[in-house]
């Protein structure tokens, strides 16, 4: 044969070979019931962020994962009906954790001594005191018998206690401390509680993509399968795609693990037994979102706000108080009014004789204290009390630096969240767009297993890497309304559109 028909030939028959595989796919889809192979196209497909994307995933979050694909032991669980814990729910919680109490609790003692301070320094104190007694001695061989009884009553009023009412003043300095320590305890469980529920529903969600995956995976392997019986394919695509399956259920068993890990977490946090969010609700983009104030505006709010900076400046206060309690304690006189009445009985018996004695006593008069010297006593009470006011005065600079330079961080991370999101949505897209492409390509012999198998696994990470850019936005929103002590139910409503409002639709051997 001449060189040129043999060329034309050999150009032509690739053409004619991709036109007999769909001509025997097509056979085989009429002759083999439940033929997968012209539905691959379907199950593999993943829909982009549009009106029929939101249709499909929120029916994929209300039914069970596969209802016809996974019909191996790997299976996702049953559904289930249960309502999630909401997040609002876990907050109201929080007064009654044991953080918060023991943080209350040593508040109110706080209180308690401040209370007693104020009282040796400004208020009257007023005693009653009583006394009975038989005395009894023998003068040269001589026995006496002498009963008496005594009973009186003393009133002291600091008129005068410059170092009582300073110590007073910095002990109610102390007492606001420990409410503002007691407030940051609970922020700081609030947090804890928050990111926790954000990365359950994060790995929720995840766990949920990944089923999928894995049900479009089983679906394909179930495709070679067939190809494989009929001759039109080899063992190793399916050997390939069972390999993309063990990884994917690997995977599944990591974030299911951890959900289970931070459930367990807000048991602890908030006493109830929690059900998390099955993940995430399709994206929409009138969804409300957290509107911060301007950066200055915020700064100025957390530095006035923020219950670490409040808790410095409260013990800068109880230092500076202290530290003019140890000057007046070594200058200062003391001067307290006093007054006293008393009543004083007692017989006296001697050789057969008793003297009967009945005497009344009212005092009043003023006491005076003033330390002359103390040996460098005080003076190292003052050298104590200066140190502490320096250590006070770095603590409040330190909270203010780390406070601001946070919220700082925190607005970056924020802003950054957010423009992730949008790229990763549009990275869906375009590896939705990817995957059709090769899918068609597969389906004509132009492209391996590999190939589709690849933008199959492009999609699903897309997928995955855009609901972490989800959570992250509302996790950096978490951290930047905790700085500005506003991580309560009323400030976190734009986001509770977010999550599912179902539980997680765990094992039947986790549920409780």
């Amino acid at each position: 044969m001449p060189p040129e028909p043999r060329r034309k030939r050999a150009q032509a028959w690739p053409l004619l070979r991709a036109k007999l595989l769909r001509v025997t796919l097509m056979c085989g889809a009429a002759t083999v019931p439940h033929a997968h192979a012209l539905t691959l196209s379907h199950q593999l497909s993943w829909p982009g962020p549009s009106a029929a994307h939101t249709a499909a995933h929120t029916a994929a979050h209300s039914a069970p994962v596969a209802a016809t694909a996974l019909t191996t032991a790997e299976a996702p669980p049953e559904a289930t009906a249960l309502a999630a814990t909401t997040w609002p729910a876990l907050l109201s919680r929080l007064d009654q954790a044991a953080g918060t109490r023991e943080a209350l609790a040593r508040a109110e003692a706080s209180d308690a001594l401040r209370d007693q301070s104020e009282a040796r320094a400004w208020w009257p104190r007023l005693d009653a005191s009583a006394r009975a007694e038989d005395q009894r001695q023998r003068y040269n061989g001589i026995a006496s018998r002498t009963p008496s009884s005594a009973a009186s009553i003393n009133a002291t009023w600091p008129l005068w206690r410059p170092a009582d009412r300073a110590d007073a003043r910095a002990q109610a300095a102390t007492a606001e401390q420990a409410h503002w320590q007691a407030r940051q305890r609970r922020q700081g469980l609030a947090r804890e509680l928050s990111q926790s529920y954000l990365g359950a529903a994060e790995a929720a969600e995840q766990w949920r993509l990944t089923r999928l995956h894995l049900a479009a995976l089983h679906t394909q392997a179930q495709a070679h399968q067939k190809r494989l019986q009929a001759g039109l394919g080899t063992v190793l695509d399916l050997l390939e795609t069972r390999t993309r399956q063990e990884q994917a259920q690997a995977r599944s068993e990591q974030l299911l693990a951890r959900v289970r890990s931070l459930t367990l977490t807000l048991g602890r946090l908030s006493g109830l037994a929690v059900a998390p969010p099955s993940g995430l609700r399709p994206h929409r983009p009138d969804t409300a979102d957290l509107s911060l104030p301007p950066l200055d505006d915020a700064t100025a709010q957390a530095l006035s706000r923020h219950p670490e900076v409040q808790d410095a400046q409260a013990g800068l206060r109880a230092s500076r108080e202290a530290a003019s309690a140890r000057t007046a304690e070594r200058w200062q006189p003391t001067l307290d009014a006093t007054a006293s009445r008393s009543r004083t009985r007692q017989t006296q018996r001697f050789e057969g004789l008793s003297d009967r004695q009945d005497v009344r006593t009212d005092a009043v008069g003023l006491v005076l204290n003033w330390p002359l010297f103390s040996s460098g006593l005080q003076h190292a009470r003052q050298r104590e009390a200066a140190a502490l006011l320096g250590a006070a005065q770095a603590r409040l600079d330190d909270a203010e630096a780390r406070v601001s330079t946070a919220l700082q961080d925190t607005y970056l991370r924020h802003d950054q969240a957010r423009r992730q999101q949008a790229r990763q949505e549009a990275v869906v897209a375009s590896t939705q767009a990817t995957l059709d492409a090769v899918q068609k390509a597969w389906l004509a012999g132009l492209r391996s297993t590999t190939d589709l198998l690849d933008a199959q696994q492009q999609v699903h990470e897309a997928r995955m890497a855009w609901a972490s850019a989800r959570v992250a936005t509302v996790q950096a929103g978490v951290e930047a309304l905790a700085l500005l002590d506003r991580l309560d139910s009323d400030h976190i409503a734009p986001w509770l559109d977010l999550f599912d409002a179902q539980a997680l639709p765990l094992p039947l051997a986790d549920r409780p």
